[in-house]
């Protein structure tokens, strides 16, 4: 990414800050560092000035910051960040200073306004959030080819998806998978595999248990691809399955259909959720749906805006959200169907092409 690339975020956060006569910004958690000048590194703080942007890092990562810091000025100390600030005059006298509280402990705030005490210190949250948002073009094909390997991957482990099979085989393919398509260091986040009993258990870590006939079998995961994240879920079926499993996998499947139908901008998150939460209610199974109907994406695996219902946002053209709803019952097995969609003017874009047909493995 260029030099200008990065300097348009900073410009946007100045000029959000300005509105709030706010004169700068001590950037501490590190995906937003990344969003805001490049760097991939695990320390690092980046200060927002009204005039500069300085970023500071340890001699671990002179190489690394050389080739990815872009906008910024770099300093490079063993000393904490915050005496590094102080020594070189980095914040002039009275400045008003806004600090992210999301990401900021007590213990760092005491730091903070004890070695930086000639400033004034503001607790800002959101404003990065806010900007990332609404994804740019390089975003959006990071985020297409973090799809495009998610689909892949799936359709490669689809086969060994079988009676007898462990759920943690299946995971464990998943992020092999994932890890020689997309980015090398991690998948998007740790695979879901939950079969029987397991499968009404929306977060379910894959366990040694082998997968039984007449079970749903959950499967949620995503690569990751240049930071960006995807997120997928299918569920599939094996042989002896009920009635009753085939009828909630069919609300479910509707229930995402109506609330995709629904997405374009200027449509509240809220009345996207509704979509789907009123088509489960309405067949019987309202309770059993008790997580949000999905999230944005980017270079965290959950981030603002959510469908849910008491989401206040309205989308936006280039907003990437999921789309999941589920129905979970104890003693039946649990189903979720999850694509990724992008928000258009008129109406929305869905990335997955991994088919959503009921599927009956044995």
């Amino acid at each position: 990414m260029s030099t200008a690339y990065f300097t348009r975020r900073q410009e946007k956060l100045k000029a959000q800050l300005a509105e709030q006569e706010i004169d700068g910004m001590l950037v501490t958690n590190l995906i937003h560092i990344r969003y805001l000048c490049g760097f991939t590194g695990s320390s690092g703080s980046l200060l927002i000035g009204p005039d500069s942007c300085e970023f500071i890092t340890d001699g671990r990562y002179v190489v690394q910051s050389k080739n990815e810091v872009r906008g910024a000025n770099i300093t490079i100390d063993s000393i904490p960040h915050l005496q590094v600030i102080k020594n070189k005059n980095f914040l002039s006298n009275n400045m008003i200073v806004g600090f992210d509280g999301k990401n900021v402990s007590h213990q760092m705030f005491s730091q903070i306004s004890t070695t930086l005490s000639h400033v004034e210190w503001k607790n800002i949250t959101g404003y990065i959030e806010k900007l990332a948002m609404q994804k740019d073009e390089k975003e959006i094909e990071a985020l297409k080819t973090a799809v495009e390997i998610t689909d892949r991957a799936f359709a490669e482990v689809l086969p060994m998806v079988k009676i007898g099979v462990e759920e943690q085989e299946i995971g464990n393919r998943l992020s092999f998978l994932y890890r020689k398509y997309g980015d090398s260091d991690a998948d998007a986040f740790s695979p879901i595999v939950g079969s029987g009993p397991h499968s009404a258990m929306p977060h379910q870590r894959p366990t040694d248990k082998k997968i039984g006939p007449g079970e749903l079998v959950v499967i949620d995961s995503g690569a990751k691809y240049a930071g960006y994240h995807a997120d997928m879920t299918r569920t599939v079926a094996t042989k002896g399955y009920s009635e009753k499993q085939k009828e909630i996998y069919q609300i479910v499947l509707e229930a995402q259909l109506k609330s995709i139908q629904g997405i374009k901008a200027g449509v509240s998150c809220k009345e996207i959720d509704s979509l789907a939460r009123d088509h489960i209610d309405k067949a019987g199974y309202g309770e059993y749906f008790d997580h949000g109907l999905g999230h944005s994406l980017g270079l965290e695996i959950h981030e603002d805006p959510r469908f849910s219902k008491v989401s206040k946002d309205y989308l936006m053209k280039n907003y990437v959200m999921t789309v999941e709803p589920g129905i979970y019952i104890e003693d039946i097995g649990g189903v979720r169907i999850e694509d990724d969609i992008i928000v258009s003017e008129d109406g929305c874009i869905v990335l997955n092409k991994t088919s959503k047909d009921f599927l009956v493995i044995s």
